[in-house]
């Protein structure tokens, strides 16, 4: 008897969890996985101002808003850029269902993969009244970055190169 007593309101209890999440899939609409790398890895990502995870990382987003992501690395200048909702190729259909569309399936969020390369705190803002001075000393730290185990060989040449194009584009 108490079982039989149950069963409606364990079935509303269904029914409500089902109608919630038909509310949050319409609001929001179908997700899309996306890829987020970054040079160097283990970036902290924050999507929309929430953390998700460290680079590379690939997570799941509704496509019907825009999401900014933001990349933090110690010892790189944070890195913010945007997966953009942008129409696909079904939305060239000349008949479209009023659910599709609410739900996102006519567009894409682009790019599906984000590359990002952060540039180093060493690189300087301006060049300075001696910009050979000043690059010689941005090199010295990478170098002593490099020495003290704090960078790899390859982010040492990453931002030896940084340091380089900068003072070449503003000297």
């Amino acid at each position: 008897m108490k079982l039989r007593s149950l069963m409606p309101s364990a079935l509303l209890a269904v029914l409500i969890a089902v109608l919630l999440n038909g509310c949050a899939l319409l609001e929001e609409g179908v997700s899309q996985e996306v890829v987020i790398l970054s040079f160097p890895n283990e970036a902290s990502v924050y999507i929309n101002g929430a953390a998700h995870g460290i680079t590379p990382v690939t997570v799941s987003l509704a496509r019907k808003g825009t999401h900014e992501i933001r990349l933090e690395k110690q010892g790189y200048n944070s890195s913010v850029q945007y997966f953009v909702p942008v129409p696909n190729e079904k939305s060239e259909n000349f008949v479209r269902f009023g659910l599709s569309e609410d739900l996102g399936y006519y567009v894409d969020l682009e790019p599906s993969t984000m590359k990002t390369e952060l540039q180093s705190g060493l690189v300087p803002y301006s060049i300075g009244a001696d910009p050979f001075g000043r690059m010689a000393q941005q090199a010295l730290e990478a170098d002593r970055k490099l020495e003290a185990g704090e960078i790899t060989p390859l982010e040492h040449k990453f931002i030896i190169e940084q340091i380089i194009e900068f003072f070449e584009k503003n000297s």
